[in-house]
């Protein structure tokens, strides 16, 4: 099994138990960076990768390679949230070409995003857009506290988006996610669209 483990923004209180539990238990760990060496390298020893500029797709090809030939437990573990502008989507993308079945788990990290929202004690209450400097048009949209999944689907629809995830109550007993928009949601609900 892959593993990609988001390690938050660099501080090791900050790291979730089910991160430490995740590199405690895996055969192998795997960082694209000495930053992320340093955070984990007393929870265990692990392996730098180095993603450059311009060619992480030719190093996660090679690294994929290897992951699912041999098949181990890996855990690769990257600054912030494996989801979020991370190295790991090269290798997740590389690791699911060579083998469409591999078993991948991700765990999620604390956001940079959420940190500096915390550091600058700025409170999210109506919208929040987050993007690179080119201000392109994103191509994923994560609406929150979607109690009417299908309403905000059609509006997405309308704005190009094609490809739609429905997720209630998210790490809780009553977890739920499906690809197709209900009706009504409970406030702890969020739909992701993709273009």
């Amino acid at each position: 099994m892959l593993y990609a483990v988001g390690l938050g923004p660099g501080d090791k209180k900050l790291l979730t138990l089910k991160a430490v539990e995740v590199i405690k238990e895996v055969e192998e760990v795997i960082v694209p960076g000495k930053m992320a060496y340093e955070l984990i390298k007393d929870i265990k020893n692990s392996r730098i990768v180095e993603f450059q500029m311009g060619k992480g797709s030719d190093v996660a090809k090679n690294l994929a390679k290897e992951i699912v030939e041999k098949k181990n437990d890996v855990a690769f573990c990257c600054l912030g949230d494996p989801m979020l502008y991370s190295t790991f989507h090269h290798l997740y993308r590389e690791v699911l070409r060579l083998d469409p079945n591999y078993d991948v788990e991700i765990v999620p990290g604390i956001t940079s995003v959420s940190s500096a929202l915390a550091k600058a004690k700025v409170f999210v209450e109506r919208g929040m857009l987050i993007t690179t400097p080119e201000f392109k048009k994103p191509d994923v949209v994560v609406v929150m506290k979607a109690k009417n999944p299908r309403e905000i689907g059609e509006r997405l629809v309308s704005e190009g988006f094609r490809n739609f995830w429905f997720l209630e109550r998210l790490f809780m007993e009553e977890e739920r996610t499906e690809r197709e928009l209900p009706e009504k949601a409970d406030y702890f609900s969020i739909v992701v669209a993709k273009l």
